[in-house]
């Protein structure tokens, strides 16, 4: 069939006006949103597509017979490298436009419509085998056909593209993408329409009207579901760049997404991808490995060696359309720096700033658990109190940093010899306190004898100026009935008879000192 053919021509019309109709809607609505240049692109060119198309079977009259079906030809190396364009844009891989790929998209159209304009120089767009008055291009020279495969692998890869997006999309996301791959699957349909020889427009190239009904899906995506004003977050945006780990595992508890903080928090290797979490984390602990596959669940966990590493991890349930659980989504947060500062904060607060010996409110805390475990289990408990004699003398002789180096050194000695269940501290000034669990008091009385002795041949001080301090001490033991309270004031009694006695002693506590 030859042109003129109005029926042809009007349809061609209307399609062209749709397109021009549904990029204005673009322009007035949504030209800033991410996708909005290159869709209006592609509409424009189908636009142009479909118009030029129209023009020529009206049967305008033109100085060539092949004007108006050269320019169509505008349009059509256009509709591919836009709608590729779109769909990287709503798919979020526009990082993929780089060359030589950039390139190749943005130069090809140009190169082919160069050599299409100058064919009859060189026979390389349609190497004489073009055929008068006909509106359809059955074959041609190695340029048409290049450009059909390059045109066609273009459109492949945008439709695997937004099956891609459309499987990893939910909800108002996932409905946008569905209705563009409807409309992108009737040129698909019309396609192999063609090559089946059903064209429904015997003489004519039904490939406009097919992607005309694109765009009208395009345009129904634009006003039922918001396309352009929300666009999904792709996963390399969400969470690649995380910088807290996400870990996904499914029924089989096997690892099927890890993003590259997890990797680092977790220390595991690039192939664990399938692998069963019991077999990757085979060194935690048994209840950590369970934690990680319960619903709902938050807790602490401590890995690495040497450097400590915290996190705080959140498993939540991961559910599918029909309620069905299909895995979890652990989510892990470095609180490394928060446990650290929490350490440094404890320190500060139950620890001398000086000698770092447990400072008096914290004493306090241990002595009276320590004091009910003795009662309850009729164990014994035993206490000295230690104060170092003289001491305001150093600090006016020789300074106060020579006070300090003096506290320091008699908190060592006490460190060294106590064991760990023994709990020093420093009560105030120069007075100390030493409680020992599982001590009676004889036995308390030949350590603090031992302390007594070391800390007197201690030299305290610098090769200029050294000098020896001695301490006294009072010892008593819990008794029936016993306070904490009351076994501070029996000690303290039997240190003042310690200073009393002429100090660098050791007492221990008896009814007749009160």
């Amino acid at each position: 069939m030859v042109p003129p053919n109005i029926g042809y021509s009007a349809l061609l019309f209307i399609a062209g006006t749709v397109c021009l109709l549904v990029a204005a809607i673009i322009l007035q609505t949504r030209r800033a949103a991410p996708g909005a240049t290159s869709l209006m692109a592609l509409l424009l060119a189908l636009a142009w597509w479909d118009i030029t198309y129209a023009i020529f079977w009206a049967g305008t009259p033109a100085h060539s017979d092949y004007f108006w079906l050269d320019l169509t030809y505008i349009g059509v190396v256009t509709v591919p490298a836009a709608f590729f364009i779109f769909s990287l844009q709503i798919s979020n891989l526009t990082h993929w436009l780089k060359r030589p790929l950039a390139a190749l998209i943005y130069l090809e159209p140009g190169i082919v419509l160069l050599l299409l304009f100058t064919d009859p120089y060189h026979g390389l767009f349609f190497a004489g085998k073009r055929t008068a008055n006909s509106a359809v291009i059955l074959d041609a020279g190695p340029v048409f056909w290049l450009n059909v495969v390059y045109s066609y692998s273009l459109i492949l890869l945008t439709t695997i593209l937004l099956v891609r997006t459309f499987a990893r999309s939910s909800g108002l996301y996932r409905r946008q993408v569905g209705v563009i791959l409807i409309g992108l699957g009737i040129t698909w349909l019309n396609s192999i329409i063609f090559v089946a020889g059903l064209n429904p427009l015997p003489g004519a190239d039904n490939t406009p009207f097919s992607f005309t009904i694109t765009a009208v899906a395009f345009a129904y995506a634009l006003l039922q579901y918001q396309l352009l004003d929300i666009v999904p977050v792709a996963r390399d945006v969400l969470i690649e760049k995380m910088t807290e780990g996400v870990l996904v595992i499914d029924v089989q508890e096997r690892i099927v997404d890890i993003n590259p903080a997890a990797r680092r928090m977790l220390n595991v290797p690039l192939n664990v991808l399938g692998r069963p979490i019991n077999e990757v984390f085979s060194k935690w602990n048994r209840t950590d490995r369970e934690a990680l596959v319960s619903a709902n669940t938050q807790f602490e966990i401590e890995l690495g060696e040497g450097r400590k590493i915290h996190m705080d991890v959140q498993v939540t349930p991961i559910m599918d359309g029909r309620n069905r659980d299909i895995g979890r989504l652990i989510a892990l947060h470095d609180i490394t720096n928060l446990k650290n500062n929490q350490k440094e904060l404890h320190l500060l607060a139950t620890r001398d700033s000086l000698t770092e010996a447990i400072n008096r409110g914290h004493f306090m805390e241990l002595a009276l658990k320590e004091v009910q475990r003795a009662k309850r289990y009729d164990r014994p408990l035993s206490l000295i109190l230690m104060d170092l004699d003289f001491f305001k003398k150093i600090n006016d002789t020789y300074g106060h940093a020579m006070g300090d180096q003096t506290l320091v050194a008699f908190t060592k000695i006490c460190t060294d010899g106590a064991r760990k269940t023994d709990v020093f501290s420093r009560l105030s000034g120069e007075e100390f306190v030493l409680l020992l669990p599982e001590t009676s008091e004889k036995t308390a009385a030949e350590l603090a004898e031992r302390l007594r002795m070391a800390f007197a041949k201690t030299a305290i001080g610098s090769e200029a100026a050294q000098f020896n301090v001695t301490v006294s001490m009072g010892i008593t033991e819990l008794r029936t009935n016993d306070t904490l309270e009351n076994m501070l004031h029996r000690a303290d009694k039997a240190l003042y008879k310690a200073k009393s006695e002429g100090r660098n002693k050791v007492y221990t506590w008896h009814p007749q000192l009160g």
